[in-house]
């Protein structure tokens, strides 16, 4: 063991020994109980990758700002969000300026300052280190700390999305301790994911793997000692088992209910469910890199071929946004004159055909003496997803599609293409999941420009487009509301055509809790803990 993961396995066990509620706990208002359907990989913000591991983000760190149940973001760590009026931001946009707060400390005992801020942005830009996404660090050319509570970006160019994604509480966000990460030989490896030492208004005491997690409120939060003492997960991946518990009153809590369970829970007394609208992004996402869904008219067949309508009845239950691509429809850069797949079986078949694949006498559609043959797979235990792929695989059937089905653990699935994840390796030919999209600003170069092509950033879609990337680059420099307007709106025409993604909803946001538990307000961006501090039963 060297000295940095003594370093840390000393401040961890300083943290922990406290008692841990058993699975079976009954209520009490000292111990909040959650049930989650995912268990984290790993709690090092620098290479998370995961909703679930941006939950627990929330509980245990602190990014410089995060986002309040109106879309907002708020201070965290810093003292306030810059702006060219504060003069945070230059006036040519390429320097931005973080002031900290001067009481936040690590949960160890020495404070949080610049250099943690410099040394999480470092970690971020290291090629050795399994990151998920490098944007919009990678915008920066240099950084600075002239004093422990001053942090300084300076940008290659002007990057207006810069203030709106750098250093949120989450994935790629939190702000990690340099003086327990700094010596670290193999960050991807390092003992601290499991044992994190963090800032946040909670601290991991107990982890048992495949059971569940105990965090205790910081006695040291900067923000005061959080209301209620102590957040129990327990691991239930199957929606039906957590349905159970929620009608046996034997979890507080759960968030981002899924859609089968809270269409089958119904009234339950004691319970209140809290409902918001998100940037919570539903899709499919098309292997536009090889095999046969490179060519853009098999796209666009499968498209044709889907019933939005059946799908947002059948399995959505009617709850949720629908839109075409990956602008919120809600938000005031959606372009309303885009059109959903407009289930047109004849257009896909006869799209089918010119793209040269011809029904066989099993009805099954060859090309060069190969059938077309997808896979489409997602995560496991959800059922909605379950019952989505049902439903297009017969749809697509009926167009001579051969669809094979595929479910995996999440971690399996959302793991970094460096760490052979399906979904970010390409392995498939469409993917489904629900991706939260961190920011309202319009730029969504991650998903969608060839330099986001994993595993350099998340566009899992594989997608290459000169035109997008040129119009992003444009878009992220310019600051001027109206001509961004005009450009995103080009930009999601374009996508429409070439059918990338498939957005099949926005989710509504259902935390489901205990009619005891208060200040439960989901936000549409970020995680539900984002004032987990204030809570109370």
């Amino acid at each position: 063991m060297n000295v940095g993961q003594l370093l840390r396995a000393l401040a961890f066990a300083l943290l922990t020994g406290v008692f841990a509620p058993a699975a079976g706990a009954a209520a009490d208002d000292a111990t909040l109980r959650v049930a989650v359907q995912q268990e984290p990989a790993g709690l090092d913000p620098v290479i998370g990758a995961r909703a679930i591991e941006a939950d627990a983000f929330n509980l245990l760190f602190d990014g410089l700002f995060r986002t309040d149940d109106h879309g907002r973001m708020i201070p965290d760590l810093a003292t306030r969000v810059p702006t060219r009026e504060n003069g945070d931001i230059s006036p040519d946009g390429r320097t931005i300026t973080y002031h900290l707060v001067h009481n936040a400390r690590w949960q160890d005992g020495p404070a949080v300052t610049s250099a943690d801020v410099k040394f999480t942005y470092d970690a971020m830009m290291d090629a050795r280190n399994n990151v998920l996404s490098r944007i919009p660090y990678d915008h920066v050319d240099r950084v600075l700390t002239p004093d422990p509570y001053t942090f300084v970006m300076h940008l290659r160019a002007p990057y207006v999305p810069a203030v709106s994604l750098a250093f949120l509480t989450g994935i790629a966000g939190s702000i990690v301790p340099a003086h327990l990460l700094k010596a670290s030989a193999d960050l991807n490896h390092d003992p601290f994911s499991t044992a994190p030492v963090g800032s946040g208004p909670y601290r991991l005491v107990a982890w048992n793997h495949g059971s569940d997690m105990v965090f205790e409120a910081n006695p040291a939060y900067f923000r005061g000692v959080p209301k209620i003492k102590r957040i129990l997960w327990r691991f239930i991946p199957d929606e039906n088992a957590i349905s159970s518990a929620l009608r046996a009153h034997d979890t507080d809590l759960v968030d981002r209910l899924g859609l089968a369970p809270y269409a089958q829970l119904g009234s339950v007394p004691g319970l209140l469910p809290a409902l918001g609208y998100s940037y919570l992004w539903e899709h499919l996402a098309f292997n536009t890199m090889h095999g046969p869904l490179a060519d853009v008219r098999v796209r666009q067949a499968l498209c044709d071929g889907m019933d939005i309508d059946e799908l947002y009845a059948k399995v959505d239950h009617g709850v949720g946004d629908l839109g075409v691509g990956l602008q919120q429809p809600r938000a005031g850069w959606y372009d309303r004159s885009l059109q959903l797949c407009r289930f047109d079986p004849a257009r896909a078949r006869a799209l089918l055909d010119a793209a040269g694949w011809h029904v066989g006498s099993d009805g099954i559609r060859t090309k060069n003496g190969q059938p077309l043959q997808i896979t489409f797979g997602t995560i496991a235990g959800i059922i909605d997803r379950q019952q989505t792929q049902v439903l297009l695989q017969s749809r697509w059937h009926d167009l001579g599609v051969d669809t094979v089905l595929k479910t995996y653990p999440p971690s399996t699935f959302f793991a970094p293409a460096q760490a052979g994840g399906i979904m970010y390796s390409g392995k498939l030919d469409i993917t489904m999941c629900a991706i939260p999209i961190p920011t309202n600003d319009p730029s969504r170069s991650e998903y969608e420009t060839s330099g986001a092509i994993p595993p350099l950033g998340v566009n899992h879609a594989f997608w290459r487009d000169a035109r997008v990337d040129a119009l992003e680059f444009k878009g992220e420099q310019t600051a001027d509301p109206a001509t961004r307007k005009r450009i995103y709106d080009e930009l999601q025409h374009i996508e429409a055509g070439a059918v990338p993604y498939v957005t099949l909803r926005w989710w509504t946001l259902i935390a489901m809790h205990d009619a005891r538990l208060h200040g439960v307000r989901p936000p549409p961006l970020g995680s539900t803990y984002w004032n987990v501090n204030e809570w109370t039963f």
